[in-house]
């Protein structure tokens, strides 16, 4: 029995989804009915590894810096 759209699953049911009820099983990496990633709910891989966590992070301070070089070399 699946909830109607816009209405909020049960709350740590891991074998329903979290936005509409759905029944979802423990290898499923989307809910079949709504299409909700499932990452990062109990059982299931985060939704960021540490690798692209420190590779964005590494990214967004070299556009940073770049960004800081061309406005110090303006003034």
């Amino acid at each position: 029995m699946s909830a109607q759209p816009g209405e909020v699953g049960p709350p740590g049911d891991d074998r329903a989804c979290p936005l509409c009820g759905g029944p979802v099983s423990a290898t499923d990496e989307r809910c079949a009915d709504c299409g909700m990633t499932l990452a990062g709910r109990p059982g299931r891989p985060p939704v960021l590894s540490r690798a692209a966590f420190w590779w964005t992070s590494a990214g967004l301070l070299l556009i940073y810096l770049v960004v800081l070089g061309i406005v110090a070399a303006v003034r």
